[in-house]
């Protein structure tokens, strides 16, 4: 009987490499892994928050002015309407700022470092960097009912020394991504001692 050849390892999809998105924030040579963006209930809540302040508005106006429809034919009444319909076109672009500045705010996995990109408005933004060399652990963190049903929580990095902490709010799959940044940093790890057994090339 022939001799039976062990099957190839499946590529996983997440070890393939995506499009790189931010090409000007790598390194020479260093090679993007993962793109972590932020779990969409961060951004519900905020909607529920608004949704609920326009309801209590609307309540509010019901209570205290019951025959406010009926006497819009006063200039008074028309500049308050005007004024509610201004508050509502503040609201939506307030919203739609909020939603491009959360999910633009990410966590990038190269094969050297974790790059964490934080969306600070439509035109600014902080890029900090956390080399491999500094990472001591990468933990994941969900507390209460709704991380655990929607799957999402706080993906931390501890360093070592005096720097500070990567932590990541609303990371979908937080356990799934720590895995796969401990394999990033364990595969850094043993090619850094490989370059350093090799010693120093002459050229």
């Amino acid at each position: 009987m022939p001799p039976t050849q062990p099957p190839n390892p499946p590529i996983l999809p997440d070890e393939r490499p995506p499009i790189a998105e931010d090409d000007d924030l790598l390194e020479p040579g260093e090679n993007q892994l993962l793109v972590i963006h932020r779990h969409p209930i961060g951004i519900v809540y905020l909607y529920l928050a608004a949704l609920t302040g326009v309801i209590v508005l609307g309540a509010f106006l019901f209570l205290v002015a019951p025959n406010f429809l009926n006497t819009l034919a006063n200039e008074s009444s028309r500049l308050l309407l005007g004024g509610i319909v201004l508050a509502i076109a503040i609201l939506l672009f307030v919203l739609f700022v909020a939603t491009v500045v959360y999910r633009e705010s990410r966590l990038l996995v190269t094969d050297r470092s974790l790059v964490q990109i934080i969306q600070k408005g439509l035109f600014g933004r902080k890029v900090s960097r956390l080399n491999f060399a500094n990472v001591e652990d990468v933990s994941a963190e969900q507390k209460g009912i709704l991380p655990t049903i929607f799957n999402y929580g706080t993906l931390i990095g501890q360093t070592a020394g005096s720097l500070d902490n990567f932590i990541f709010s609303y990371c979908p799959s937080p356990n799934r991504y720590a895995d796969q940044i401990i394999e990033a940093r364990q595969r850094y790890a043993q090619s850094v001692q490989e370059e350093g057994r090799a010693g120093p090339i002459i050229r």
